[in-house]
């Protein structure tokens, strides 16, 4: 189950889906439309029709990073945050830097995760406040997940290839905040009389639960906004989903196009010391603050499902 407090979505890719259900996201009854939509051949569609954003970067002074950065490779990846680089990524599109925390061993070198954000429009990259890139937990495992509450995006192993991955996740992020104070949209009456109207879903994965729906769905309607021809182009039967689809356009707007201007959705994350090692901290000092934050956000459980690709 979902904190309500710090909501976590967390997807993973492969071909078998391994699914823990939870008594709130269920696993959804309808069946797959046939064929599915082929999620694995709208990455170069999405490539070709998305161009490259320019951009520059700069790395932070050694020792600080931003806490969800600090926390995340000490608590969920199991990783020193001393290896840790962070990285300010300012685009020619928006005045304010985003940024982006890599572990050294990453397979993702900084320059890939800056490319493949920045073909994202930025009315679509606004829903972000910060994207973090760790090692592979195992060999050939390729996960993501969102802290949707608060913007923070997790990749695990090489997702470059991928840039659905990053519709995917941000979908939760926009499903989270389409109504915060109202909980997720995908729970909503609102989407659940669209789904309704469809008898059918777009994949495998869409099965997981509602909110794994949505989320496909938002790749669904950006590739139909983005890619000349649509969806229609790619799956021949996308009448069977049309409701769900349309339904996410009209909810997300522009954000699924090209162009537009930068207005973020989330304030930036606070600085802490990497730990005393780093000079900026004392080992007792270090560890209170690490601790109050970590029992601010509550019981933290991503629901991690693995695709293997």
């Amino acid at each position: 189950m979902r904190n309500i407090l710090a909501k976590t979505t967390s997807t993973a890719f492969a071909l078998a889906l391994s699914l823990q259900s939870t008594g709130v996201l269920a696993e959804l009854d309808k069946p797959i439309m046939d064929p599915a939509v082929p999620f694995d051949q709208m990455d170069t569609n999405l490539y070709n029709h998305l161009k490259s954003t320019p951009s520059t970067y700069e790395a932070w002074e050694y020792g600080y990073l931003p806490a969800r950065c600090h926390d995340v490779a000490e608590s969920w990846e199991n990783k020193s945050p001393y290896d840790m680089e962070v990285y300010n990524v300012l685009y020619e599109d928006c005045d304010t830097p985003w940024v982006i925390c890599r572990h050294k061993d990453s397979p993702m070198s900084i320059e890939k995760m800056i490319d493949n954000f920045g073909r994202l429009p930025v009315r679509l990259r606004n829903l972000v406040r910060v994207q973090l890139a760790f090692p592979a937990r195992s060999e050939g495992q390729l996960l993501a997940y969102a802290f949707s509450d608060l913007g923070d995006i997790v990749f695990t192993g090489d997702m470059y290839p991928y840039i659905r991955f990053w519709f995917h996740e941000i979908g939760h992020i926009r499903d989270a905040n389409v109504n915060a104070s109202a909980g997720d949209y995908s729970a909503s009456d609102a989407w659940l009389t669209e789904y309704d109207k469809d008898e059918y879903i777009c994949d495998a994965y869409a099965k997981t639960n509602n909110a794994e729906n949505f989320a496909q769905e938002v790749v669904v309607a950006g590739y139909d906004k983005i890619v000349p021809g649509g969806i229609a182009g790619l799956v021949p039967n996308y009448e069977d989903i049309y409701n769900q689809f349309v339904n996410v356009q009209e909810v997300m707007g522009d954000e699924l196009c090209p162009g537009g201007t930068c207005d973020r959705l989330f304030e930036d994350d606070h600085i802490v010391c990497m730990g005393p090692d780093a000079g900026c901290v004392t080992e007792r000092d270090h560890i209170a603050a690490r601790d109050v934050r970590l029992a601010s956000r509550g019981e933290e459980q991503p629901h991690i499902c693995d695709f293997g690709l």
